[in-house]
């Protein structure tokens, strides 16, 4: 069993850092078995639930380096199975994450296609604090540890402009995942995934009106085999030792809308819903009903901060809570801050 950070990603996660509490799908019959336990196979911990939110659709235009700090508290108190109930074997379990994301990103003079070209590393330091009720299974894994590195470029297209301001913004990235995070193979919960995966996104920014926005980032997740699964007993599938897991393709959402409530100040709403679009593999054989899913929501705030030099700064802090929630862990509240500061 693996420990999925929240993205963001992000996340962080962002990236994620991105970055999303365990996930953990557990049969009482596995911890029954003297041969070894099924492997519980997981979405990577960085990909980027919820690490972007208002006014998304832009970055940087000018050339130079961004920084951008995001600090994410994530407490998860239940664990869910595939129909969304909690999950029996564990008594009052208590996940919590924080995690901070180390985000360089540099804006280039290079342009593509009418686009400027960037490029993105995302670093995560995650600390687990994990706590399970007696009698109930017990997983092991806490402590403070760097998570797994998200890189990659992205293109930044040029604001479409209207009488009264942008209309219309985006961008395309191409991150990819690298498995270099701590990973223990004989604890259940991890800061790092064990495996590689590719996450291409697009995101945009509408101006309905000058003061109002909307804002999204379309997330593909590919996962490659993990050929080190791991797990703080022996494993088994099928009276067969495990050789290698695959979690499922899958998509998601970053959502949200806000309004200008004051100068260079926006209040609205954030959120995000992520889908499982493939089963997990365990040995290159399908798992049925193993298929995660989540939708968080909540209100968020952000604020533009103008420095000297014409540095632009911002600022935004946002609050999710999950429901919808299909075999992983349900966070019941997330609390993050972001900060960009250019250089």
């Amino acid at each position: 069993m693996q420990y999925r950070n929240f993205r963001v990603h992000a996340r962080q996660r962002a990236a994620q850092a991105i970055m999303t509490a365990a996930t953990l799908i557990v049969t009482t019959a596995g911890h029954a078995q003297t041969m070894g336990i099924q492997p519980t196979v997981s979405q990577p911990q960085s990909i980027n639930l919820g690490g972007t939110t208002f006014v998304d659709g832009f970055s940087r235009m000018s050339p130079g380096w961004t920084y951008l700090a995001t600090l994410r508290y994530a407490n998860g108190s239940e664990i869910k199975d595939d129909q969304g109930n909690n999950v029996p074997v564990f008594n009052n379990p208590r996940i919590n994450a924080t995690t901070l994301v180390n985000h360089f990103s540099y804006t280039s003079p290079v342009e593509v296609m009418g686009a400027t070209l960037g490029f993105n590393f995302l670093l995560p330091v995650v600390s687990l604090d994990t706590k399970f009720g007696q009698p109930g299974a017990v997983l092991q894994g806490s402590g403070t540890s760097l998570g797994d590195i998200t890189m990659g470029p992205s293109l930044q297209f040029k604001p479409i402009m209207g009488p009264r301001g942008p209309v219309f913004v985006q961008r395309l990235e191409f991150d990819v995942l690298l498995p270099t995070g701590k990973y223990d193979e004989h604890r259940d919960i991890n800061q790092g995934a064990g495996f590689y995966s590719i996450n291409p996104y697009w995101s945009a920014t509408w101006f309905p009106t000058s003061n109002w926005e909307v804002s999204w980032r379309l997330h593909y997740l590919y996962n490659f085999r993990n050929d080190k699964p791991a797990s703080s007993a022996p494993l088994a599938f099928e009276g067969t030792p495990v050789r290698d897991t695959q979690a499922g393709r899958a998509a998601w959402i970053n959502f949200s809308t806000s309004y200008e409530v004051a100068p260079k100040v926006r209040a609205g709403v954030n959120g995000y819903y992520f889908k499982q679009v493939s089963d997990n593999e365990i040995n290159h054989v399908s798992i049925d009903k193993s298929r995660e899913q989540v939708f968080g929501i909540g209100p968020g705030m952000m604020f533009n901060i103008d420095r000297d030099g014409g540095k632009h700064d911002a600022l935004w802090i946002n609050t999710f809570t999950e429901s919808k929630v299909r075999n992983r862990t349900r966070n019941s509240w997330i609390l993050q801050a972001r900060y960009a500061y250019e250089f």
